[in-house]
């Protein structure tokens, strides 16, 4: 690491370290280096942005490939959601937004299959707040005439529903939702009384986590 050996073959180390022990972190971190040089400086073809651009996402799609397994294996590893995230925040800051935007849809997917198998993981829940937050800001950017703003608030409360209906007991979409419900009734523009009756129409539950102003 201190001689800066910046190479596939030390890549490929990490990989195999990584695959014993997920959670040290040091290797993670070594990980994020070799990939920010290879984004540097891994393409031979220095004329032409659009072989940078394809060349980066090849290793950002590589890794993210790479990552799956592990996070079948270990879903509660905060190292490997940690350097997911990180992962797609590179591809927002290196690569044009459509392109950035479906890499972020097929995360969404991933992190609905990981919640499907565990519904209450708490890492899972907390990725896919992120990744919302990141698609919902990809998308007023793509389409600035949008009037929701990209917003997918009305989305996921509908899925923290389809949650909560399968497991009553999960904490983790009652939380969500709990934060969902302040920008829901904003988007719509609920008076005082619409927002009155749609906590009174709720269960007892979402009345814990919510209160009108």
């Amino acid at each position: 690491m201190h001689e800066k050996d910046y190479t596939t073959e030390v890549l490929q180390l990490t990989t195999q370290l990584l695959e014993w022990n997920p959670e040290y972190y040091t290797i993670w971190n070594h990980r994020r280096r070799l990939l920010r040089h290879f984004f540097a400086h891994g393409n031979n073809n220095k004329d032409s942005d659009e072989s940078d651009r394809s060349h980066i996402q090849q290793h950002l799609t590589t890794d993210l490939t790479f990552l799956i397994p592990l996070l079948r294996k270990f879903p509660k590893c905060y190292w490997i959601w940690n350097y997911r995230l990180w992962l797609l925040s590179e591809a927002s800051r290196l690569l044009p937004p459509p392109t950035t935007y479906k890499l972020w849809q097929q995360e969404l997917a991933l992190v609905g299959k990981m919640l499907g198998i565990d519904s209450r993981n708490f890492h899972g829940w907390g990725y896919r707040r992120k990744v919302v937050a990141a698609m919902e800001e990809l998308s007023s950017e793509i389409d600035a005439l949008s009037t929701d703003g990209g917003s997918m608030t009305e989305a996921e409360f509908e899925y923290t529903t389809r949650m909560i209906k399968n497991n009553l007991s999960n904490f983790s979409a009652w939380h969500r939702r709990s934060k969902l419900i302040p920008k829901l009734l904003d988007e719509r523009n609920a008076s005082f009384d619409q927002r009155c009756r749609f906590l009174d129409e709720g269960t007892s539950e979402q009345l814990i986590y919510q209160r009108p102003y």
